[in-house]
C-alpha cells in the first residue's frame, strides 16, 4: 500500500456513504409515487414503507422514535428516512458522515467533490421536516448532487489507489443495497398465494425495479411483465446491468486488485479470496435453483458474507499492525 491505512479506509467509507445516500433517497421517491398511484392500480401501500425501513436496517429505531413522537402524532416515514437525526442510516445522518470524512481527505479528492458534498449536507442540515408534496423535490436534489460527486470523481481526481478505495466502498455497498431491496420485496412484501401474478404483485415487483434504477434495463432486456425469476434474474446475475449482485462483485475485485497492487500478499490475500469465492458463489447458481431453494436464504447469506470481507478489509488491510506484515 503506498497510502495510510487510516485513509484507505476513510475513502473507502466515503464511497460507501455516498452510495448509501444515493440508494435511500432513490428507494423514498420510489415510495413517494407508489403512493400517488396507489389508488388507481396498487392497493394499500401502508407495508411498503415498512418494508422500506426494514430494508436499511432500521426498523427497531424507528418503532422507537415514533413511540416518543407519539404525543406529537408520530415521525413521517419520509422524514426518519431522510432527515431524523435519530436514524444512523437517514439520508441527513449518512451525508455528515460523508461530510466529516471528505473535510479530512482534501489531500486525495478534488475542491469540486468537496465543494458538492458541502453544499449537499448544507441543504439536509438546514430541514427538520419534510411535507409530503416535498418528498419528490429533495430526493431529486439528493440524487443528482450525489450523481454528480460520481461523475467530478472519475473526471477530476488522479487515477491512484485512492480512486480504487472509494470505488471498492461503492461497489461493496451497491452490492448491500441491491441485494436488501429484493429481500425487501420477497421476505416483507410477499403476497398471499392467490396473490402472486396478480396486480399488487406485478406492481411490487414495478417497483423494486425502479428502487434499484432498473425498470429500463428490464424493459430492454426482457418481454414481459414483472415476475420473481425474470427480475431476480436481472437483478443477480445480468452482467452488463451495473447494479446487479455479480456486476458489482466483478468491479469490486478490479478496483480492489487495483488497490492493493502494492500490498503484501499477506495483507492482501483475506479478502480477496473472499470477494473471489462469493463471486464464482453468485454466478454459479442460477435465478430458478435462487427462487427454488429460498431467495431470502440465498440473500441473507449472501448479505452475511459482504459482512465477512468487509471484517476482511478491516482486519487485513485497514487496521493491520506492522508485525503482523
Amino acid at each position: 500500500m503506498t497510502l495510510l491505512c487510516r485513509t484507505a479506509e476513510n475513502l473507502y467509507w466515503l464511497g460507501r456513504y455516498l452510495e448509501r445516500a444515493e440508494n435511500v433517497a432513490r428507494m423514498v421517491d420510489v415510495e413517494y409515487h407508489a403512493e400517488i398511484e396507489a389508488g388507481a392500480s396498487s392497493g394499500d401501500t401502508g407495508d411498503t414503507w415498512n418494508a422500506l425501513i426494514t430494508a436499511t436496517g432500521a426498523h427497531a429505531l424507528y418503532a422507537e422514535a415514533n413511540e416518543r413522537a407519539a404525543s406529537t402524532g408520530g415521525i413521517a416515514p419520509g422524514d426518519f428516512l431522510v432527515l431524523s437525526i435519530e436514524n444512523p442510516n437517514s439520508i441527513r445522518s449518512v451525508v455528515s458522515e460523508a461530510r466529516n470524512l471528505a473535510r479530512g481527505l482534501r489531500e486525495f479528492i478534488s475542491r469540486e467533490i468537496w465543494s458538492e458534498i458541502n453544499g449537499l449536507y448544507l441543504v439536509l442540515s438546514r430541514r427538520n421536516h419534510l411535507e409530503h408534496p416535498e418528498i419528490f423535490d429533495i430526493c431529486t436534489t439528493i440524487k443528482r448532487s450525489i450523481e454528480t460527486v460520481f461523475g467530478l470523481y472519475d473526471n477530476t481526481v488522479l487515477l491512484e489507489e485512492g480512486r480504487e478505495w472509494f470505488r471498492c466502498g461503492a461497489y461493496i455497498e451497491r452490492a448491500d443495497m441491491t441485494s436488501r431491496i429484493l429481500d425487501a420485496k420477497y421476505h416483507i412484501l410477499l403476497p398471499e398465494v392467490s396473490d402472486v401474478g396478480g396486480p399488487l404483485d406485478r406492481f411490487q415487483w414495478a417497483a423494486i425495479l425502479r428502487s434499484a434504477s432498473a425498470w429500463e434495463a428490464f424493459r430492454k432486456t426482457v418481454r414481459g411483465t414483472p415476475t420473481a425469476p425474470r427480475v431476480t434474474e436481472l437483478l443477480i446475475h445480468n452482467q452488463r446491468f451495473p447494479r446487479s449482485l455479480i456486476f458489482c462483485l466483478m468491479a469490486l475485485l478490479r478496483h480492489y486488485k487495483n488497490a492493493t497492487a502494492a500490498s503484501p500478499p499477506v495483507m492482501r490475500a483475506p479478502a480477496e479470496r473472499a470477494i473471489t469465492l462469493l463471486q464464482l458463489d453468485v454466478d454459479g447458481v442460477t435465478t430458478a435453483n435462487i427462487v427454488e431453494s429460498g431467495l431470502h436464504e440465498f440473500l441473507d447469506d449472501f448479505q452475511k458474507r459482504l459482512i465477512e470481507i468487509n471484517t476482511a478489509l478491516s482486519e487485513s488491510i485497514f487496521r493491520v499492525l506492522p508485525e503482523d506484515v
